[in-house]
């Protein structure tokens, strides 16, 4: 069961890379909740593909890892002696993900629908506060985790 779990989604990431390099934007649903309160999990997000010199700091980055979807944060951009390696992390992670190439980069989110209605891709003040408190705080995490399934579920 695990392997065909893995399979799916090896091939779902294949699926999604090949049209975003075709031209054509991607419709993924959040399944993780490494990136609340900015998404959460259910969200629907319209990834494009895009190119390394339209990425900037704070923009909502698609990418493959283990064979999985993730969508992080841009929080910054290394030199490694020459290669430019970009630096993610997910809004309640602690740390930030290992360095990557902008090849690795699949595409940017540029919609988030939630129940139906679209949210700001850009985080506000409010929801950066309070992924601090998420990112801090694992009781505060559990919190507006049961909150946000019990709205979705009403």
């Amino acid at each position: 069961m695990e392997a065909e779990v893995e399979t799916r989604d090896r091939v779902a990431c294949e699926l999604v890379a090949e049209s975003l390099r075709a031209g054509h934007d991607v419709q993924v649903r959040v399944a993780g909740s490494s990136m609340v309160p900015a998404l959460w999990p259910g969200d629907a997000l319209i990834v494009r593909a895009v190119g390394p010199a339209d990425l900037s700091r704070g923009d909502l980055l698609l990418f493959a890892r283990g064979g999985k979807l993730c969508t992080h944060r841009l929080i910054g951009e290394l030199d490694d002696s020459g290669a430019l390696r970009l630096v993610t992390r997910g809004d309640t992670a602690l740390k930030c993900d290992p360095p990557m190439s902008s090849d690795q980069i699949l595409g940017s989110v540029v919609s988030v629908s939630r129940d139906g209605r679209q949210v700001p891709v850009v985080a506000s003040r409010r929801a950066k506060m309070l992924s601090f408190g998420i990112r801090h705080s694992g009781f505060l995490r559990r919190v507006a985790l049961k909150v946000h399934a019990l709205r979705r579920h009403s």
